[in-house]
């Protein structure tokens, strides 16, 4: 893949130098800065890609570097991959995230190394980079979900596939600003092909296919800029069209979430990927929001960070999280001896019946919590209770959506809240687990310490903290205490608990269809 002098202007960059804008001339200059930064990284990106074949060789090239070893490191631990253990090994990492996934991360960092290249462009360019990186994990989720063949090549292709803008961006930042302009304008690809080619001479397909054979990058990439959003209209036949419209699909589904008025591009790039893929629509809606948490993921990774998909995110949080209902007055806190007995104590088989009868009347997950949260703190007798739920496209996420028994509920709320990976990874840990926790002993030293501000503010003796997941999914967590010290949860806590746990665990799978 080095490049030849007698290679570096193939016949196409030979025949659209004349028509290019004046800024773009030079980038088929051997001499150009730009290039040295951007091939060397397509070249390590493929070789990754296409060289690394084995667990053992990739984990061997991720440890040596210690950067690496954390990325993959946080990746692995992340509840986008839903491990129920903590991962410190990298091997043991490769084995559980799988090959292609761990090559995307490497390919990341190989594209995040070369910023440093670029100190004036560094905000536009980084923010090109997180787009490939979420379209290339979309088109290898959906690759997955089809049982595609060529995942790797998929992965790379897709990130490479944002060639044009990243040369364009680095070489000549006010000329891109006004190419993202008039793509937000563009109402049809070929409007935007037209645009493109008044503003830059050719169209930026064009000019990222002469650079990728000026390079002598792999054919099948060379290809995919030549492939027209028009032709992958329909099912895919062949592995060549499935392969093509995974990538440039992918590439414009992002491309339409990152644009501010992005529902009708957005509900179009999503009909051409589902009629494409032929998926079930029930299979294509999970593998997208799959894919959306583990793009953010692994943007994170990488060391970037951007609220490109904020909106969106925050758009489809609002309608997928149960709303909070009316909050109840706080609950007067009484010290452990004085504490009355619950209805569940005294009328146990009465009380785990009227919460069967009430958890099968629900008809949505909204309130199914809430009744699931009311019984604990009405009828389990626990003073203090609180849900919190992941934002459903980014797990690393959680959002304390209800409190009971609290005073004022938002100040407490927020301390369940906030990115797990950086403020909470006590919560982190415990969301992994599959059954309740009972924390004895908040004072007692933990591998995983809470919150300052948690402790401050509940100033808790102890607590029953449980993740509540849909099949093996996490999709939030409960809390309940007795409340503030000196008050103490009891065995008969615990247990009523576990029964009223159990109960909503199943009502909850029951309506998503899993039982």
């Amino acid at each position: 893949m080095s490049t030849s002098p007698l290679a570096s202007e193939s016949a196409l960059a030979a025949s659209i130098r004349p028509r290019l804008h004046g800024t773009l001339q030079s980038l088929f200059n051997q001499s150009n800065p730009c290039l040295p930064a951007l091939e060397k990284t397509c070249q390590k990106i493929l070789s990754l890609a296409g060289g690394m074949t084995g667990a053992d060789q990739l984990a061997q090239l991720v440890s040596r570097d210690p950067g690496l070893t954390c990325k993959v490191l946080q990746v692995a631990n992340s509840i986008a991959y839903s491990p129920q253990q903590v991962i410190t090994s990298v091997p043991h990492a490769v084995s559980w995230l799988g090959l292609d996934v761990v090559r995307s991360i490497v390919t990341a960092a190989q594209l995040v190394e070369q910023l440093h290249e670029w100190p004036d462009q560094q905000r536009v360019v980084s923010g090109i980079i997180e787009h490939a990186l979420v379209a290339a994990v979309h088109a290898n989720e959906l690759g997955l979900a089809m049982e595609h063949s060529s995942l790797s090549h998929l992965f790379s292709s897709t990130l490479l596939y944002s060639l044009g803008d990243l040369a364009i961006a680095n070489h000549a930042p006010e000329l891109y600003h006004s190419l993202r302009s008039l793509r937000l304008t563009a109402k049809t690809p070929a409007a935007q092909v037209i645009e493109e080619t008044e503003l830059l001479g050719v169209p930026t397909f064009r000019l990222a296919q002469a650079l990728a054979q000026m390079w002598m990058l792999p054919p099948h990439l060379v290809e995919l800029f030549s492939v027209k959003v028009d032709d992958l209209n329909g099912r895919w036949e062949s592995h060549r069209q499935a392969f093509n419209g995974l990538a440039i699909g992918s590439t414009a589904l992002v491309a339409a979430m990152a644009s501010p008025s992005s529902h009708t591009a957005v509900e179009a790039a999503k009909h051409l990927l589902l009629t494409g893929t032929a998926l079930p629509s029930h299979l294509f809606g999970d593998t997208m929001a799959r894919a959306l948490d583990r793009g953010k993921q692994l943007v994170r990774s990488a060391g970037l960070s951007s609220d490109f998909l904020k909106d969106l995110s925050e758009k489809k949080a609002e309608r997928q999280i149960p709303s909070v209902p009316t909050q109840e007055p706080a609950a007067p806190t009484a010290p452990t001896s004085a504490r009355e007995q619950s209805v569940m104590k005294t009328k146990p088989l009465e009380t785990l019946q009227a919460l069967q009868t009430a958890l099968q009347e629900t008809k949505d997950l909204n309130s199914l919590l809430g009744t699931c949260v009311q019984a604990l703190h009405r009828d389990a007798g626990f003073t203090r209770v609180a849900l919190s739920l992941l934002n459903p496209n980014d797990s690393d996420q959680l959002i304390g959506r209800l409190s009971l028994g609290v005073d004022p509920p938002d100040a407490y709320l927020a301390c369940l809240s906030g990115s797990l990976s950086k403020d909470h990874p006590l919560w982190l840990h415990l969301l992994k687990r599959s059954d309740p926790q009972w924390v004895k002993d908040f004072s007692a030293a933990m591998s995983e310490p809470p919150h300052p501000t948690f402790l401050r503010l509940w100033n808790p003796g102890s607590a029953i903290i449980a993740p509540l997941r849909i099949g093996t999914r996490p999709i939030g967590m409960i809390y309940c205490d007795a409340g503030p010290l000196p008050n103490q949860i009891r065995p008969e806590d615990y247990q009523a608990f576990q029964l009223f746990f159990n109960q909503t665990t199943l009502s909850m799978n029951r309506l998503a269809g899993v039982l």
